[in-house]
């Protein structure tokens, strides 16, 4: 299995040692491909849209996001982790996701993220870790990932070196019980949520380009992409 693992901070602390267990858990023989944030995107979004009117190939910090995004695409098993900083992900990791508004659905999907899963990985000292997770499985969902499963482990403790033994085996407990679902899937097929948001987006594209039709203007870039994937005509990205 390919796995790519997106590290919301440079920091080992709780949750790096999270995402430890997590690959521990799943045992060796898999190839697992790292980023640590901010060192391997250090750039935030500028807002230039450049993006969205071509591709991910002429962003401003292309050296940058578009090997993570072959990574992301390369890979079986996506793993992103992050820390709660004020009940939400590090700024970090939104930068980078930041990046990558024009791989949802709205817009550009790739079918094989329609394919994928993926791990969220989360920790905080206290309260947050729903927002955090959510921050991050936005982007899951729009992208099109098939299946996400979300750990979250309060550890009370800066330091890892400082957690209880009962909050460690806890974290173990549930990185270990989450690897195993990931690794009894056999057939990966998108859940139900992601079909149904597969499925609005296709009405919105045709609906958008109604409206575009009607006031003289042309095909818009997104509409042409789905169109030209077949995905307005009944193929769908995961078949």
């Amino acid at each position: 299995m390919n796995i790519t693992v997106i590290n919301g901070t440079e920091h080992r602390g709780c949750t790096f040692a999270m995402k430890e267990l997590f690959l521990t858990a799943m045992g060796e023989g898999h190839a697992v491909t790292e980023y640590v944030l901010p060192r391997d995107c250090p750039a935030f979004c500028t807002g230039c849209k450049a993006c969205f009117y071509r591709d991910i190939s002429v962003c401003p910090h292309a050296r940058y996001t578009v090997p993570i995004w072959e990574s992301i695409l390369a890979a079986d098993l996506l793993i992103f982790t992050s820390p709660t900083y004020v009940f939400h992900v590090t700024a970090q990791m939104k930068a980078l996701l930041d990046h990558y508004g024009t791989k949802w659905m709205a817009h550009s999907p790739e079918a094989p993220m329609f394919r994928k899963q993926a791990v969220i990985l989360v920790n905080a000292i206290g309260q947050g870790m729903g927002k955090t997770a959510k921050d991050i499985k936005d982007s899951l969902d729009f992208w099109g990932v098939a299946h996400t499963t979300v750990i979250k482990q309060a550890m009370f403790q800066a330091k890892w070196e400082d957690v209880s033994d009962k909050r460690k085996t806890a974290a173990r407990k549930k990185c270990e019980a989450a690897a195993a679902r990931v690794k009894s899937v056999k057939t990966i097929k998108p859940r139900l949520k992601i079909e149904g948001i597969f499925a609005v987006m296709k009405m919105a594209q045709k609906m958008i380009d109604k409206g575009e039709r009607k006031a003289g203007r042309e095909h818009t870039k997104d509409y042409l992409y789905w169109k030209e994937h077949g995905w307005l005509d009944g193929k769908k990205p995961w078949k």
